[in-house]
């Protein structure tokens, strides 16, 4: 839909990124929260009551002027910059709100505020997905009319403690899945923080001999491991100090995935080792139980089909054996397309800073941040 007018935008804002995204549905409630305090550094909120908050003098005044300018060409590019970086915060926080069926954005506030790495790749996805789709997500509400010009310039990226760890462990992820790094991006969007993990896992899983090896009954929990090595070593980027420059976190991202990765090679070597009954035995009276009692070969269970779990990026189809809310959100991710906007949060929040200079703080423990 193109919106010609403020009002329009902030009723459409939310469509649009479902749109884009190919996620499942949006949680936002259709509120608007209070006001963040125009001093603030902060440029909006995704709150953990569904509503988003943004502050007046970074988003909604700039994006008012801009309609009033509507169609002006030739604008100054530090304007067009302003109104870019303010739809940056918009998508951004919709961008939190992007979730998977049968799930709500608010359901994941205790992984986010208590499992490691949970908040850190949230934030850093969003981000990054964000700068992704900004000129897409812009072209879906037919701003590039409203302000002409407003693709040409660029917004400045935030989160800038978890972008490059987000980055690392998509790529490395989309290496071992054999996918593209920015669509693993995209997967992971669409997903509340709390799955984020697990749709990595998935990804990798299906695309691997595990499938083929494990029982399908079995399946839940090997992910379930998986995305547990993942995220414990993914939260110690959270605790680098300030100082830390973007190789050392970029590292945290790629071991994050690396030990996933070794978690499946345990779990390969797991179910290749033969049962009790097939492990060779020394001595006499070992081959007297052998003539006695011959052992019976213990095969690796597969899928009905004998061939490995479908899904993940393999197809549109639901990834075997995840819940429903993860299969239709690892489905939407893998099959929608790639996404950027962001600010630096208090504890209670999760959502886009403002402006691309502000200093790391500590983001949502109670509502989600934005910058």
């Amino acid at each position: 839909m193109k919106v010609t007018t403020f009002r329009e935008l902030m009723r459409e804002q939310a469509n649009a990124a479902v749109r884009v995204s190919g996620a499942h549905h949006s949680s936002w409630n259709r509120r608007l929260g209070a006001p963040i305090a125009r001093g603030s550094k902060l440029g909006g909120t995704a709150n953990w009551d569904n509503s988003i908050s943004y502050n007046p003098a970074h988003v909604d005044e700039r994006l008012q002027e801009m309609f009033r300018n509507n169609r002006v060409h030739n604008q100054d590019p530090a304007e067009l910059r302003g109104y870019r970086d303010a739809m940056r915060v918009v998508l951004h926080e919709n961008v939190h709100m992007l979730s998977s069926e049968g799930r709500d954005h608010a359901q994941s506030y205790p992984a986010f505020a208590h499992t490691p790495g949970v908040r850190p790749l949230e934030e850093g996805v969003t981000e990054l997905y964000s700068h992704q789709v900004l000129d897409e997500y812009i072209e879906d509400l037919g701003i590039n009319d409203v302000a002409p010009g407003i693709e040409k310039v660029r917004s400045p990226q935030v989160y800038k403690e978890f972008t490059p760890a987000a980055e690392g462990f998509a790529e490395t992820v989309g290496q071992k899945a054999g996918m593209d790094g920015k669509d693993v991006i995209a997967a992971l969007a669409v997903v509340p923080a709390d799955q984020k993990f697990q749709v990595a896992a998935a990804a990798m899983y299906d695309n691997s001999r595990l499938p083929g090896m494990i029982p399908e009954d079995q399946r839940q929990q090997a992910i379930g491991q998986i995305a547990k090595a993942m995220s414990s070593e993914f939260g110690r980027v959270a605790s680098l100090p300030e100082s830390t420059g973007p190789d050392p976190r970029r590292k945290i991202g790629v071991d994050a995935a690396v030990a996933g990765s070794k978690v499946m090679t345990q779990l390969k070597k797991q179910w290749q080792m033969p049962a009790p009954s097939q492990q060779v035995q020394r001595g006499p009276q070992a081959q007297q139980q052998q003539t006695a009692q011959p052992a019976q070969d213990r095969q690796p269970q597969q899928n009905q089909d004998g061939q490995r779990g479908a899904g993940g990026p393999q197809g549109p189809g639901s990834p075997a054996g995840l819940p429903p809310d993860i299969a239709a959100a690892a489905r939407a991710g893998l099959s929608g397309p790639p996404l950027t906007s962001a600010s630096r949060l208090s504890s209670d929040h999760q959502g886009a800073r403002g402006t691309g200079t502000t200093t790391p703080a500590v983001q949502r423990q109670g509502p989600e941040t934005s910058r």
